[in-house]
């Protein structure tokens, strides 16, 4: 008996062990088990990919937009299903002005420990969203609060999806009041050729200020050579 209870006993530490470095390998953005994010683009070209999360919003989305059509700069926008349904004029002009839409879930779960079920129901679910906007290939989908562990990149490896995550999303985004420039700086000093950029339209807050830090950045690294990019404009 004391054998057996040993044998389980080491089996269930060494599961445990297993499961804590899957997570640990998980973590960081260019890492994920079963499947490879894409988390930069691989090139030397100066090209930069800005990726705008949690949207569309009806502060920042259309604000963003005027800004983006008046650089002539083309993004990335990785929306969320309930806001689709929320605000379907706000992410129809996403897709009339030619910008990608990426699928970020329909209600913004963290998907560590849920069932596949669940996991592709909110992928699905925000994709007939987009498609109905006139965008028919869904193929690109980032994971709320970048939670990538085990059972999510199963579920879009069997659905043929990419996993994106990203190079760098500035820690200033987040404080309070929001400080354009800070957010601006961060972006700018870590550019690199390749980056793929996080910001959030989807976020409250000042509209002024994050479209301010939006046009920082890209009217910095235009000075710098760099051009933008739509993730589907990878080559």
């Amino acid at each position: 008996m004391k054998k057996i209870l040993k044998i389980i006993g080491f089996s269930v530490l060494l599961l445990l062990v297993l499961l804590a470095g899957a997570f640990l390998y998980s973590r960081p953005w260019k890492n994920a088990l079963f499947i490879t994010p894409l988390h930069q683009i691989q090139t030397s070209e100066k090209v930069i990919a800005l990726t705008f999360d949690d949207g569309p919003a009806k502060g920042r989305t259309p604000a963003l937009l005027k800004l983006l059509k008046d650089k002539q700069v083309k993004a990335t926008f990785f929306m969320l299903g309930a806001n689709i349904k929320k605000y379907p004029t706000i992410a129809q002009q996403v897709h009339n002005e030619e910008h990608l839409i990426g699928n970020h879930s329909y209600s913004h779960p963290r998907m560590i420990l849920k069932s596949p079920g669940f996991i592709k129901s909110e992928i699905l679910r925000t994709e007939k969203l987009i498609q109905s906007l006139g965008q028919k290939d869904v193929k690109y989908f980032r994971p709320p609060y970048s939670s990538k562990f085990i059972v999510l990149p199963l579920v879009l490896s069997s659905m043929n999806k990419t996993l994106v995550t990203g190079t760098y999303d500035p820690p200033a985004e987040y404080g309070s009041p929001y400080n354009a420039q800070k957010v601006a700086n961060q972006v700018i000093k870590n550019a690199q050729p390749g980056s793929i950029v996080y910001l959030h339209d989807g976020k409250k807050g000042d509209v002024l200020a994050f479209v301010k830090s939006v046009e920082i950045i890209i009217d910095q690294l235009h000075k710098q050579g760099y051009r933008f990019v739509r993730l589907d404009q990878i080559k």
